[in-house]
């Protein structure tokens, strides 16, 4: 037997989805019984459930580069397409990932979308127009009422209101990713950063696009075998804090 072979039915199910270099074989002579454990989180992730593997799948590259591991990323990235997503719902993410956490996950992200589907295709749209005002408008419609920390910015950084608001809604809403799994994508990411404030106001988005909950389950549980079980306690957290009021 190769001490770099796993050799369990667990760590065979695991290795489906986590590539070579992983240190997995050692995990399991370690403790087989953690990664029987590992492989049951990870079947919902790598099998067609309330969401579909594809999807979950970006979702996890969209976590892997959040947590910048580039080897990971562009894994995911891979199998996502081998798994049939479509180039446009990458594309997108790509968009997503930026506004949600900055220029070097969106690096990582989008060079393996890139090595994986090829470059942008296309000249670019219209770049649109905002105001205060109309940036003011689009947070009572998302969000019901107008947050202090938008008032804020508006109050004291007109400009920079304005541009977050176009960052916005061309993230969340304009992409070729359905604003649903945009939203889900964004509870993903915000649990594998334990920001259950953040996944409150994405499983919420989600749930108005459409989402269940079984499929924000899904998405959130796409961040544990990445960031640890410890992101599932600000995920449930968001999750139940987004219902409805009895």
């Amino acid at each position: 037997m190769q001490v770099d072979e796993v050799v369990t039915p667990g760590g065979r199910r695991v290795a489906a989805w986590l590539p070579e270099g992983s240190g997995l074989p050692g995990l399991e002579r370690r403790s087989a019984k953690f990664v029987e454990g590992l492989a049951r989180v990870g079947d919902v992730l790598d099998a067609d459930g309330a969401l579909p593997r594809a999807t979950k799948l970006l979702f996890a590259a969209a976590v892997c580069a959040v947590k910048r591991d580039a080897g990971l990323v562009g894994h995911h990235v891979a199998a996502a397409a081998a798994a049939g997503l479509p180039r446009e719902h990458a594309e997108g993410a790509v968009v997503g990932l930026l506004i949600s956490r900055g220029v070097e996950p969106h690096r990582l992200l989008a060079e393996a979308v890139e090595r994986t589907y090829g470059p942008p295709e296309g000249e670019p749209g219209a770049p649109g127009d905002a105001d205060v005002p109309g940036a003011y408008a689009y947070f009572e419609r998302y969000f019901g009422f107008v947050p202090d920390y938008v008032e804020l910015l508006g109050e004291r950084a007109g400009p920079a209101l304005e541009g977050y608001f176009l960052m916005r809604e061309a993230a969340l809403a304009e992409t070729p990713l359905p604003p649903r799994d945009m939203e889900l994508l964004l509870c993903a990411v915000n649990a594998g950063e334990y920001q259950a404030r953040f996944v409150t106001i994405h499983a919420r988005g989600a749930r108005s696009a459409g989402a269940t909950e079984e499929q924000l389950v899904e998405a959130a549980l796409t961040a544990m075998p990445f960031a640890g079980v410890a992101s599932w306690l600000p995920a449930a957290q968001g999750i139940l804090e987004s219902r409805e009021p009895a």
